[in-house]
């Protein structure tokens, strides 16, 4: 049996990063794989990944889903690869792959719900944007077979929206826990390639610089603990100054200690940056299940986070959830969890490592996503 996943692109966020953890988990099971990517010419060595463990990987190379030639291409690739199952990442290619797949002839057609908000594209109008929105709810009752998330806190949102509840599992997201690990040097040498010291606080960030992270109530609440604890330092990893938004970067120039804020790149190899850490922290208005969390936890690393989609349901303590936008609460759960020392012994990081293996390991998620597949399909089927 075929499963064509499309997606507009591979790389960018953890709606991205959980599809190739699922590829390649799936890798060695009954199921032929094929990816279809709008735009994936930024990402050239997951595209060289996907290839590696897909039976099929086709590039659209467009920077716009909503082109002629662009549906006309994602048709043929359907028609000609039969896939007895379809399955979207994300609103735009839940709409635009879920009609192709259905006017194709696929009966089976899975949308991929990754994010409690419906996102605007650059250029999109109020307009516009309101009729997607009315799309997306008009046909999510007829598309879709199943309309999977990754989120708890998003199905209640989508379900509001008009989705059909019904048609709605819950699959959290998964990542590789080989991959993400406690490092035997207790994080050194992830400082020492950061140039950081050895033996201050360290409080990071890891993802898109994007508005809904709330970067500038991550800044104030560093300037609060600096206040306290005048040795910390802290690091987003994910772009430079110019990249922030305007909250952000007043934010940063109201730093008492700018020189120990670090803005460095976004980075592949995150399961060498969270062990340079003290603390993992998110700060967003709005998250669904959120990898960059359950990659730091999986190295052994504390986190907080701010109360947003499953970020309280993940990290199971109470202790370290602030409310979302209160930046002098953020920096109290911050203080306490430093001050506790979560994380120095080899005990706590254990627990944090066994919470995600339990049950936010990509080993569990194939097999959630492999049943929900198998249901679809017509019994007997040889899998």
């Amino acid at each position: 049996p075929t499963v064509l996943h499309f997606t507009p692109s591979i790389g960018g966020g953890g709606a991205e990063a959980m599809l190739l953890n699922l590829v390649e988990a799936m890798h060695d099971g009954p199921w032929r794989t094929v990816v279809v990517t709008v735009d994936g010419r930024s990402w050239p060595d997951r595209a060289a990944r996907l290839r590696r463990v897909t039976q099929a990987f086709y590039d659209l190379e467009s920077p716009l889903l909503l082109r002629l030639p662009v549906l006309r291409r994602l048709q043929g690739i359907i028609r000609a690869e039969r896939p007895h199952i379809v399955q979207t990442w994300m609103h735009h290619a839940d709409l635009v792959g879920g009609l192709s797949a259905r006017l194709a002839g696929v009966r089976h057609v899975v949308w991929g719900v990754h994010c409690r908000e419906i996102h605007r594209n650059p250029g999109d109008g109020p307009v516009k944007m309101m009729l997607f929105r009315a799309g997306l709810s008009l046909l999510s009752r007829w598309v879709p077979r199943r309309i999977v998330s990754c989120s708890a806190a998003a199905i209640e949102d989508h379900a509001a929206r008009g989705y059909p509840r019904r048609k709605m599992p819950w699959i959290p997201n998964g990542i590789c826990t080989r991959t993400f690990s406690p490092p035997t040097d207790g994080g050194a040498t992830a400082r020492r390639e950061l140039g950081l010291p050895a033996d201050v606080p360290v409080v990071g960030f890891a993802g898109r610089f994007h508005e809904m992270k709330q970067l500038g109530v991550f800044l104030r609440a560093a300037a609060l603990l600096q206040s306290r604890m005048p040795q910390a330092h802290f690091v987003l990893c994910g772009g430079g100054a110019e990249d922030l938004d305007a909250a952000a970067q007043s934010a940063l120039t109201a730093m008492p200690r700018r020189g120990q804020v670090h803005l460095i790149p976004f980075r592949a190899d995150l399961a060498q940056f969270y062990p340079a850490l003290s603390l993992f922290s998110l700060s967003s208005r709005t998250e669904a299940c959120p990898m960059t969390l359950l990659e730091a936890m999986s190295c052994g690393v504390p986190c907080a986070a701010t109360d947003a989609g499953d970020c309280a349901a993940i990290l199971g303590d109470a202790r370290c959830v602030a409310p979302v936008g209160d930046a002098a609460a953020l920096a109290e759960v911050w203080e306490n969890l430093l001050v506790s020392g979560a994380g120095d012994t080899a005990a706590q990081r254990h627990a944090l490592r066994s919470r995600v293996e339990e049950s936010f390991s990509i080993t569990r998620a194939a097999r959630d996503y492999t049943a929900l597949y198998a249901s679809l399909l017509p019994r007997p089927f040889p899998l």
